[in-house]
């Protein structure tokens, strides 16, 4: 039973291998150039207030949510 299992193992990973077929450049897809972020304003919690300006080539993560 257990060389069963591995001759099954072995030819499972052959066939990968074997399908597992390199790009070439008719395969790949043009990626889309990323459009900018539309500017924006909002208030803080302290009355101060926030910018995209602010943010201009810093890692944002923007965080939404709801309650209903």
């Amino acid at each position: 039973m257990h060389s069963l299992r591995s001759f099954i193992t072995a030819g499972a990973f052959a066939l990968g291998f074997a399908l597992a077929a390199p790009a070439t450049a008719d395969s790949l897809v043009p990626v889309p150039q990323p459009t900018p972020m539309p500017s924006f304003k909002i208030p803080g919690i302290n009355g101060s207030s926030g910018s995209d300006a602010n943010l201009r080539n810093k890692v944002t993560i923007i965080r939404f949510w709801a309650s209903w």
